[in-house]
């Protein structure tokens, strides 16, 4: 049976790295997430401090940064976002020939499209207000400085997705499982991730590809 990898995209703030968490835990299945950062950089040879602000992040045709270290894996005339998203690239599909797991953003589904891996594509969801109450919450900041933030993470996001996949960020119809987390508590969506993915597992696919 071939591996199954869940990836996972989010909207800020939507709890999608929680629900991600939870989701492994019931399944033991590992969570990558920032940690593909880390292991592109060790693939690469590369100094994390030069390539952290560029994590999700689309690459800016009129303003970006070369890399002048790295190993064979690292393209020197590359803007250093590019170089990020292909050695998280190389690291992804390493990781999903492996074992089952979980990825978390890094566009992981249009990463592993072709692979021989059978993917869970998830998408959470959750109306702006709530996210931005949420946030504010957690990191104790006034509401109408991470209503900015959520705007341009949300952005940020949708930049880096589209940019290198071509498709529409968020879209019904090419996720197996969106999940609206203002409808449902963040353990009813990570359960419902684990049951599509047993599902998978007895390959047998989910019969509904949208929960609201």
């Amino acid at each position: 049976m071939r591996n199954v990898v869940i990836c996972l995209e989010r909207e800020f703030g939507s709890g999608g790295h929680e629900i991600a968490v939870k989701a492994g835990e019931r399944l033991s299945l590992k969570v990558y997430e920032n940690e593909l950062l880390h292991l592109a950089c060790q693939l690469g040879g590369v100094s994390e401090k030069l390539l952290q602000e560029d994590d999700e992040k689309a690459s800016n045709p009129w303003l970006y940064h070369t890399i002048h270290e790295g190993n064979k894996f690292v393209s020197h005339t590359l803007p250093s976002s590019q170089v990020l998203f292909d050695l998280q690239a190389h690291v992804i599909k390493r990781v999903a020939k492996e074992k089952d797991c979980i990825l978390v953003g890094r566009c992981g589904d249009f990463v592993l499209r072709d692979e021989d891996v059978d993917l869970i594509k998830v998408f959470v969801k959750a109306p702006f207000d709530q996210r931005v109450k949420r946030k504010s919450a957690q990191e104790n900041m006034p509401e109408d400085k991470e209503r900015k933030r959520v705007r341009k993470m949300d952005h940020q996001r949708r930049d880096y997705y589209e940019s290198y996949t071509g498709y529409t960020w968020g879209e019904e119809g090419k996720y197996d499982l969106i999940l609206d987390t203002g409808m449902m508590t963040l353990d009813r969506a990570a359960d419902l991730i684990v049951d599509a993915y047993r599902l998978k597992k007895q390959n047998v696919a989910p019969a509904e590809n949208t929960v609201e």
